[in-house]
């Protein structure tokens, strides 16, 4: 039976629907103001990765992670399932960080990269999205990532966490994370939004990625038409959740209609 995903906070800035989260999220503590500096500007890539490893490692020992010699037969298959679809693609790294991807067994429909090559998939999204869908999602990350729109989310929400204390407090070296200041990191990272832009330069990045693996690049629109069927059928009744998923993923039929023209 699928859980819910459980995290300090949803990883916002690195999902596909870019704050989608259906599922309980337990933060751990509010947004310190953010007036005490700016030394989080000075993190070098590698601290940066190292902070998403930190998280992804708290993330996956928190939830299920499917993998293909599970004995519960749906975790199982959503491994097997995944190792296919990720069988398809036509990289194995990004930036020149190995791709490390995985299935949550949890009901939320989402998806994020992050810039240490880190994918997690949720099996809600995969229940309900066709396997080159979902290799368009992921392509869709992956252009997050390769565009630096992760890293510099990340930068930015470091700003207006109590983590740059942590990251003050040792002359600017990667310091281990307490839960707290993981839940602190992650509740700014979920009030963080990709701009119009650069949704789009990650929607034409997952379409020509489609392309270099002879997939329908097509499929790129048609999972934003999965997201958009999901709006309309909200309607005016739109849970607080759904609110974040629609509110912070505008612009979906303008997104559709530009891939469309590339037909």
């Amino acid at each position: 039976m699928k859980k819910f995903f459980l995290a300090l906070a949803l990883l916002a800035t690195c999902s596909f629907a870019a704050n989608a989260q259906f599922g309980k999220i337990k933060v751990g503590k509010a947004i310190d103001a953010a007036t005490k500096g700016v030394q989080a500007m000075t993190l070098s890539d590698a601290e940066i990765s190292q902070y998403a490893q930190e998280y992804i490692d708290w993330i996956d020992a928190h939830n299920p992670v499917c993998s293909v010699t599970d004995t519960d037969k749906g975790m199982r298959e959503t491994a097997e399932r995944l190792a296919k679809i990720s069988a398809m693609f036509p990289i194995d790294n990004v930036n020149g960080k190995k791709l490390d991807i995985k299935a949550l067994y949890v009901v939320d429909v989402n998806a994020f990269a992050c810039a240490n090559g880190s994918i997690r998939v949720f099996a809600g999204l995969m229940d309900i999205m066709s396997d080159e869908e979902i290799l368009a999602v992921m392509g869709h990350e992956i252009g997050h990532v390769v565009n630096n729109d992760s890293k510099d989310a990340f930068k930015t929400a470091l700003l207006t966490s109590a983590l740059k204390d942590a990251v003050g407090s040792t002359g600017n070296t990667a310091a281990s994370l307490t839960d707290s200041q993981l839940g602190s990191l992650g509740e700014a990272l979920t009030n963080a939004q990709f701009s119009q832009k650069q949704e789009s330069s990650a929607d034409d990045y997952a379409y020509n990625l489609l392309k270099e693996a002879n997939k329908d690049p097509q499929a790129m629109a048609q999972s934003l038409g999965v997201l958009l069927k999901m709006e309309q059928e909200a309607g005016a009744g739109k849970t607080s959740k759904a609110n974040q998923l629609f509110s912070s993923h505008p612009g979906l039929e303008k997104r559709i209609a530009n891939l469309e023209k590339k037909k």
